[in-house]
């Protein structure tokens, strides 16, 4: 069974193709859809006439799905040295300058409108547009099991993505804004450091890493 010194040195040793290589092999790999219910986004208030005595509010919780994400850019990759936490677990950790998520959104609002108190129509208000979600100067370590080979068991992901909006269809600013909130929520940035985290452990690109980094030991 491989030693953790035999682990750190084998990380070591592959350090120019983690840093040049990985970065290239990482972009455009997919993540999966999301839709998620956001509540009441502002979306229904663009209806709304000046001067009219009718309202259109909130007729339910919004629906936002995300489709096409893909990891767009992973820039400044580092290696950093591999430590062991017990005989049989290693952290192999990675620094990076960014880490750029992007995709497409839609949104669908359900709306009612309401007059002297009552609802006298409904209507679903759309919209669509790209995001890009990014996680700066920050950082992620691959959980690895020493065994007969060295495994992946799992990948931490750090730091919390910022998220920028590009509205095709839509637009008025307050619910805008909503959807920023949304995307920056703990739910939602523990959802795509989940997604982020699920892809750099079970895309073809870790599992060539972790091949090198047994051939390395190996030899």
């Amino acid at each position: 069974m491989p030693t953790p010194e035999d682990v750190i040195a084998a990380w070591a040793d592959i350090t120019p193709w983690v840093q040049s290589t990985l970065p290239g092999l990482a972009q455009q790999q997919s993540l999966p859809n999301e839709s998620q219910d956001a509540g009441d986004i502002g979306a229904c208030n663009g209806l709304n006439m000046p001067g009219s005595t009718a309202i259109w509010g909130s007729d339910g919780d919004a629906t936002i799905t995300l489709t096409s994400l893909k990891i767009a850019s992973m820039a400044g990759v580092q290696s950093q040295t591999a430590t062991s936490v017990d005989g049989t677990t290693m952290h192999l950790p990675l620094s990076f300058s960014q880490l750029e998520i992007a995709g497409n959104y839609g949104y669908a609002q359900p709306c009612a409108l309401y007059d002297m108190g009552k609802k006298t129509s409904t209507t679903t208000t759309n919209g669509s547009g790209t995001l890009t979600q990014t996680f700066n100067n920050s950082s992620l370590y691959y959980v690895a099991t020493l065994a007969d080979t060295v495994t992946l068991n799992s990948v931490v992901v750090n730091g919390s993505p910022t998220v920028a909006v590009h509205p095709d269809t839509g637009g008025m600013p307050a619910w805008m804004a909503a959807i920023g909130n949304f995307f920056s929520s703990f739910h939602e940035a523990d959802a795509l450091r989940t997604n982020v985290q699920n892809i750099f452990l079970t895309a073809d690109f870790s599992q060539t890493m972790i091949g090198l980094l047994n051939n390395q030991i190996g030899s």
